[in-house]
């Protein structure tokens, strides 16, 4: 018995075309943006060690050492109004994250409005993280963070990873600054 072969190739590529492409692009995208990361986790890197000398370029805050440092990297993969620096500062390394401490007068493990607290920051409130905003003085731990908010450019994968079509690169660097 004979069969029509013609056109079974044009049929399996049909097939297995999408899902091809769809894994080409995701690798791409992926790629691009381990590339920003990393970038990223450089310059913030450099720009933190410039930060815990007190270096700042003349008339250039800390903030905008470490976006320029981006930029200088990343070139036209990013735009630098979108990039966000935050800093906060401590006197240890061990308060990093930890909250200020309390008095668990109900043993519950957790601080309930009343409980006694002790306002390490100074921001007449308790935190659940002792840091103070900003770049600290000689000899506090400063954690630098960077945040860029990379659109994803393949709405199936958008649709996967990260929020409404954007993934948050996140990156951060812990100094100790030097006596300035």
């Amino acid at each position: 018995m004979l069969r029509h072969e013609e056109g079974v190739t044009a049929l399996e590529f049909a097939i297995v075309a999408p899902v091809f492409m769809l894994l080409l692009f995701g690798i791409i995208e992926f790629a691009l943006i381990m590339m920003v990361y990393n970038v990223m986790e450089g310059a913030t890197a450099v720009s933190s060690r410039l930060g815990k000398t007190g270096y700042t370029a003349s008339g250039v805050t800390r903030e905008q050492t470490i976006i320029n440092a981006i930029t200088d990297r990343a070139g036209s993969l990013i735009d630098a109004q979108f990039l966000t620096v935050t800093s906060k500062f401590y006197k240890q390394f061990d308060q990093i994250n930890d909250p200020e401490p309390y008095s668990d007068t109900n043993g519950n493990g957790t601080r309930d409005g009343g409980e006694n607290y002790t306002d390490i920051n100074g921001n007449t409130q308790w935190d659940p993280d002792m840091g103070a905003s900003g770049y600290g003085s000689a000899g506090d731990i400063v954690v630098y963070e960077v945040r860029y908010p990379w659109k994803i450019s393949v709405p199936i994968i958008s649709s996967l990873v990260g929020t409404n079509g954007t993934y948050t690169i996140t990156t951060h660097a812990v100094v100790k600054n030097e006596p300035y």
